[in-house]
């Protein structure tokens, strides 16, 4: 089941797993339930599994200052781009395949309420440890499309497609180190055709 901070059944509790997150561990968890952003568990009975961090807008971010920026008043028709830009696995979770079924879980949700765009913003942890100067776009892409990194292969075998390789993305320093700062966009606009009933 998939639970949306301020829904009913998400324990407040919940929200110090944010500081487990190692994708963006300096994000602060106030950023990531105001504005444009909200935080959704996955949990299979009471334990909880997994964690997102989404940004629900009426546009795709490139890159993280768009993600923690905020659109101002939105109507709620116009809401129709959902952003992961945080994904992680929960501590004690104990189901095998509960990120896929999260993020399927949590796209059926987000549809549900009318938004249909479904993209990720997500790092490429392993970059600089695999190129000694910094790839190009190209480079980039064939080393994703690989399924090398955990990353990659983890929402390419998910049926997400790459969008965007996104350069300048990032100035925290855990991105610079990993990636000089490179992102994606990851595309799952085609999940809800290919996904099984949850």
């Amino acid at each position: 089941m998939i639970l949306q901070y301020g829904q009913e059944g998400f324990s407040e509790n919940w929200l110090e797993y944010i500081k487990n997150d190692p994708v963006h561990p300096t994000i602060s968890i106030q950023k990531r339930i105001t504005g444009n952003r909200t935080v959704f568990v996955y949990t299979d009975g009471n334990t909880p599994q997994f964690m997102i961090c989404a940004r629900i807008g009426n546009k795709l971010p490139h890159n993280m200052m768009e993600v923690l920026n905020d659109d101002g008043y939105i109507s709620k028709f116009d809401l129709t781009y959902a952003v992961f830009y945080s994904v992680f696995r929960l501590p004690n979770a104990t189901l095998r395949g509960a990120g896929t079924l999260a993020i399927k879980s949590l796209i059926e949700h987000c549809a549900s309420k009318g938004v249909d765009n479904f993209y990720t913003l997500s790092p490429i942890p392993s970059l600089r440890d695999y190129f000694k100067i910094k790839p190009d776009e190209s480079t980039i892409r064939k080393y994703l499309e690989a399924f090398d990194g955990n990353v990659s292969k983890f929402h390419l075998s998910n049926g997400a497609k790459i969008h965007s390789i996104n350069f300048e993305a990032d100035y925290s320093e855990i991105r610079i180190n990993e990636s000089w700062g490179v992102m994606v966009n990851y595309d799952y606009n085609n999940i809800l055709r290919t996904s099984v009933n949850l």
